[in-house]
């Protein structure tokens, strides 16, 4: 019943650099941080230029954690504004199926947690080989943005809002032009031609009236 109420989301460090805000975004569910992420994260927040977005990245994170820390146990599950459980996590399950050894912690996390068996977890990362392995676990693992093709018509925000909430992808609707569906509707499109046509004529009675008035 627990994989059916509850769902675990193991974040990799690739999210969080796509995404800083992500920890908000994925609602009422318990997010889980590897600690080795924070230790990739730890290095990208040194890079020399300030202004490189995976150092701005890094930092926003590594800010967002802190707060959690500060005033909750962190180790057990802050809640977030969200609502949302941010949890950081040490315990790893040890496999060397990735040239990464961070990797490889990242995946083991899932494992572990799965071992626990008090949640559904899912993996979420940009890397096409973690989701790959962690899968040969048979553990559910998904790129981010959720849903890529769609992503360019809807706000990233409502897809995970849809995923989240159904579990599925939603498929995409095709755009219409707006006059080919004035097209697909003669009448309508005949009804807004006379009305165009009948603001013409009034302006130009209008303008006669105007001009010639002594």
């Amino acid at each position: 019943m627990d994989d059916v109420r509850k769902k675990i989301f193991v974040i990799d460090t690739s999210v969080l650099i796509e995404d800083p805000d992500v920890l908000f975004k994925l609602g009422g569910n318990e997010i889980v941080i590897p600690t080795a992420v924070l230790k990739e994260l730890d290095g990208l927040k040194k890079h020399p230029d300030p202004d490189e977005h995976r150092a701005k990245a890094a930092r926003q994170v590594t800010r967002t954690l802190d707060m959690l820390g500060s005033y909750q146990d962190i180790s057990t599950g802050a809640r977030t504004s969200a609502g949302s459980i941010v949890r950081i996590y040490n315990q790893y399950h040890v496999i060397d199926d990735l040239a990464s050894s961070a990797d490889n912690r990242i995946v083991g996390t899932a494992i572990k947690l799965k071992e626990e068996g008090i949640g559904r977890v899912i993996l979420v990362s940009t890397d096409g080989n973690m989701r790959n392995v962690t899968r040969s676990y048979k553990i559910k693992a998904e790129n981010y943005p959720f849903s890529l093709g769609d992503s360019v018509d809807r706000p990233k925000a409502r897809l995970l809002e849809e995923w989240n909430s159904t579990d599925v992808y939603v498929p995409r609707i095709p755009k219409v032009a707006p006059h080919k569906i004035a097209l697909n509707n003669p009448y309508k499109f005949r009804s807004t031609r006379k009305r165009w046509i009948a603001a013409v004529i009034l302006t130009i009675i209008l303008y006669y009236l105007i001009t010639n008035i002594r």
